[in-house]
């Protein structure tokens, strides 16, 4: 009996070791992965009082951006045009503008995209001759502070330049090196 209890004692030690019970963490690489849009560059937005930086359009193809802070605490950047973001701090509450879409007496709303953080929709008056129009809504978190990031609603954008820009929003990032968006 003795015997094996010892034999159980030997398998059971050499199955935790073998399992790494003796292992060593190794480092976490905490490097972060910069997304680069074809086409598109990074713009710091330092001198206009956000440390963050954003891809936009090339300035060479494009145009230089135009970037303005708004009265009400907006920064809007305009390349083109077909490109307009505006990012101000906020708590980009998409389910409330999801409401606010549903209520509105109006415009007639059709939710085109949504992810966790991001909404692309559609607004149009029926039989009034207005052009549908195109917008989206990203919330991103950078370190903690929470942005609300979106299209100038002024602006008549595309489909297509409403996905691009809900891309280059996505790519929004501190400038210090421990701040990411999320």
């Amino acid at each position: 009996m003795r015997k094996l209890a010892y034999l159980f004692i030997i398998i059971i030690t050499l199955l935790i070791t073998a399992c790494g019970g003796d292992k060593v963490d190794e480092p976490i690489d905490e490097t972060v992965e910069t997304v680069k849009l074809k086409g598109f560059e990074e713009l710091n937005l330092s001198e206009w009082g956000f440390d963050l930086t954003v891809m936009v359009p090339q300035a060479d193809i494009h145009g230089n951006p135009e970037v303005v802070l708004t009265e009400r605490g907006a920064l809007e950047i305009v390349v083109g045009l077909d490109f307009g973001l505006e990012i101000m701090f906020g708590e980009g509450d998409i389910e409330l503008l999801k409401m606010d879409l549903q209520e509105d007496l109006v415009f007639i709303s059709e939710i085109i995209k949504e992810e966790e953080n991001a909404i692309i929709y559609t607004q149009d008056i029926p039989d009034s001759g207005v052009k549908t129009q195109n917008h989206f809504l990203y919330k991103a978190e950078v370190g903690t502070d929470v942005f609300e990031v979106r299209d100038i609603l002024d602006g008549e954008y595309g489909s297509g330049m409403i996905e691009k820009m809900l891309e280059a929003a996505k790519t929004i990032k501190s400038t210090s090196k421990s701040e990411v968006a999320v």
